[in-house]
């Protein structure tokens, strides 16, 4: 039987509806759940907690401000089961076949039937369709609840470096973040270890490996991009794409610097054995596909409305 992976998703004094929720994301990490079936489950949980919600309103002529606050919530659900997910994932490690699994929970919950559901919205209640996403409404809130995770739990002063447990948590949401972007679920460059202002993407390879502690968890972080997304990320650099207007240009130039910095810290014996495995395999992944090329039926360009260079052009680094 696999080793259970304690998530710890929810408190005592959490609903019925979260609690359900969150123990059958638990349970799709420990394989007594599929991906189709827990996504019905979560779907089925929310579908009922909204109609339930917008029935209690009916029941009242004049609903106060209050009771308006909470009638259905359908974003707040949405919000709640990518909290869920991105605690997941941060306990989740990068390798393990769980983290494929959280992938394909959000690949079936955006695939199931659009049914419309009540929400309480300013102005009124209107209706809404559940796990809609796309790049227009931030992939149903999903980007920007990741961003926020990320920032509460690793932009404290030194907080990646200085503790282990939050460095392997790192880690592991950096092998989500990467899935995620790689099966064009859902854009998430803004949080790309590999790109500013990452430590990794700002400093040299001198700077690096003169720093082995304070870098390695963010190099280790960064790999996970290149083993997980590498073919999206190449095929971004060898078409110079533009993910976002004013930000940095995918390059080249770009993706050798990252080679290199690799290269600095499989060299360096002041890095643990760990992360010098790590950056080994980001290059030999790296190598593999500098010589084979990338394959465009994985291709999210379009998907994500990347900005593709009008003519060519002098590279930018």
């Amino acid at each position: 039987m696999p080793h259970s992976i304690p998530l710890n998703l929810f408190d005592a004094d959490d609903t019925d509806s979260e609690k359900r929720i969150a123990t059958v994301i638990q349970d799709l990490i420990d394989g007594s759940q599929k991906p189709a079936s827990a996504a019905r489950i979560i779907h089925e949980t929310v579908v009922v907690d909204c109609r339930d919600a917008q029935a209690s309103l009916d029941s009242v002529p004049d609903p106060s401000h209050e009771q308006l606050e909470n009638g259905p919530q359908p974003d707040g659900w949405m919000k709640f089961a990518w909290d869920c997910l991105g605690k997941a994932a941060m306990k989740v490690p990068a390798d393990h076949e769980g983290q494929d699994k959280l992938i394909a929970l959000v690949q079936e919950l955006r695939q199931l039937p659009k049914a419309s559901i009540p929400w309480v919205a300013v102005g009124g209640i209107t209706e809404t369709a559940l796990w809609d996403l796309t790049k227009e409404n931030g992939y149903g809130g999903l980007a920007q609840w990741l961003w926020e995770l990320d920032q509460g739990a690793f932009t404290g002063a030194q907080q990646v470096e200085a503790d282990p447990s939050t460095a392997t948590a790192y880690l592991n949401f950096s092998a989500f973040l990467s899935r995620l972007l790689a099966s064009g679920v859902a854009d998430t460059n803004r949080l790309n270890a590999l790109l500013r202002p990452s430590p990794f993407a700002t400093s040299s390879p001198i700077s690096i490996v003169r720093d082995p502690r304070h870098y390695e968890p963010y190099a280790s972080a960064a790999a996970q991009w290149i083993l997980h997304a590498g073919n999206t990320l190449y095929e971004l650099c060898e078409n110079r794409i533009l993910v976002e207007v004013g930000k940095q240009r995918f390059t080249r130039v770009l993706w050798e610097s990252w080679k290199s910095k690799f290269e600095a810290i499989e060299r360096e014996n002041k890095f643990t054995k760990e992360a010098r495995s790590i950056a080994r395999q980001a290059v030999d992944a790296m190598d593999r596909l500098k010589n084979e090329g990338f394959d465009p039926t994985k291709s999210v360009v379009e998907k994500f409305g990347y900005i593709q260079p009008l003519e060519d052009g002098d590279e930018e680094s």
